[in-house]
């Protein structure tokens, strides 16, 4: 008795073994109960012939809901796939496209692009600093330290944080198109800057132990669909959905994901963590990545293609076997007339 409630514990606490069960007993039990009532009027060969048929009828179907949306029994969701990690210069990268990415240091850095335009929404997040009336309860000393470190943030930010705020900023400057390649926001680099951040830091010979070693700079990407023009009117929208749907391959689409080392900065007890300074004098390192579309919508296919190859092929055997039946009863009606 003992070992029975341990066995069933150990059921009960196992999911997939749960799992298994609960998809075994409702299939014996659905499926069973079909087949057996088809089974009292028609015999046990028909029946199976008839419940595996539209078990398959349904797979079908079921499965043709997952094509479509992607759900289900479904494959590899797509994802970032490192095909290289650049350090220094993008000159040597093995990627020909990635040479064509200008350096970071040859290029204005966000802030002198937030000083030197007149972009609103770019200057009042960027280019302000709180005053006494903003905060009338502190102390001018804590003012002035709020002050400083609002000015570092304003100093040390990317073009990828500035592109989130002011994007035609950054068309502006032609950082929509650097030989090919588009400078991402934060937002439109979430994935990327993630799987970069991971496989920087699984590769223990670049000497960064955590996240708080570097801080990302800026992501780009290359390549991939059409993308809608600016200020697209209806007949662009209809015109590029109609070449994206009818395009069999997709363009293989690459990203870069900047990082640089920062300057380490010792943390005071009972204080928020010091602003990242990036130090001017290490290296930036380079994320090379290929955009990997998956197989999210395979295995749907194959089961919608596979249920249904056999529902033809069980549907063609029941066909067979009514002919054979009818030539058999015409034959039995002929002979005893």
């Amino acid at each position: 008795m003992i070992d029975l409630l341990m066995t069933l514990g150990g059921i009960s606490w196992d999911l997939e073994v749960r799992g298994i069960l609960v998809v075994a007993t409702g299939s014996i039990v659905l499926i069973g109960s079909v087949w057996l009532i088809i089974a009292t009027n028609s015999g046990a060969r028909l029946s199976t012939l008839v419940t595996l048929a539209g078990l398959m009828g349904f797979m079908t179907i079921l499965g043709i809901s997952w094509w479509m949306y992607g759900s289900g029994w479904k494959g590899a969701d797509p994802s970032w796939q490192t095909i290289d990690i650049n350090v220094g210069e993008l000159n040597s990268s093995a990627l020909i496209e990635a040479r064509g990415l200008p350096d970071p240091d040859d290029l204005l850095s966000a802030y002198e692009m937030v000083i030197d335009s007149q972009d609103e929404i770019a200057n009042l997040e960027f280019n302000q600093l709180p005053t006494e009336n903003d905060y009338p309860d502190l102390s001018l000393e804590e003012l002035a330290a709020l002050q400083a470190d609002r000015q570092l943030r304003n100093e040390t930010i990317t073009h990828s944080e500035l592109a989130a705020v002011s994007p035609n900023l950054i068309k502006s400057y032609g950082l929509d198109d650097l030989n090919g390649w588009r400078l991402l926001s934060t937002s439109e680099a979430g994935d990327a800057q993630a799987q970069a951040i991971a496989d920087v830091l699984a590769h223990s010979d670049l000497g960064f132990g955590s996240s708080s070693d570097f801080k990302v700079l800026d992501s780009y990407t290359y390549g991939g669909k059409p993308e809608l023009k600016d200020n697209p009117n209806r007949w662009d929208r209809i015109s590029l959905w109609i070449r994206n749907t009818a395009r069999i391959t997709h363009p293989t689409r690459y990203a870069i994901v900047q990082i640089q080392r920062v300057i380490d900065q010792p943390s005071v007890p009972g204080l928020a963590p010091p602003r990242p300074v990036i130090d001017e004098e290490e290296p930036v390192v380079s994320a090379i990545m290929v955009r990997d579309l998956g197989t999210r919508r395979l295995r749907p296919a194959l089961v919608t293609i596979g249920s249904f190859i056999i529902f033809l092929a069980l549907c063609y055997w029941l066909h067979v076997r009514d002919k054979e039946l009818m030539a058999k009863r015409q034959e039995f009606a002929s002979s005893t007339e």
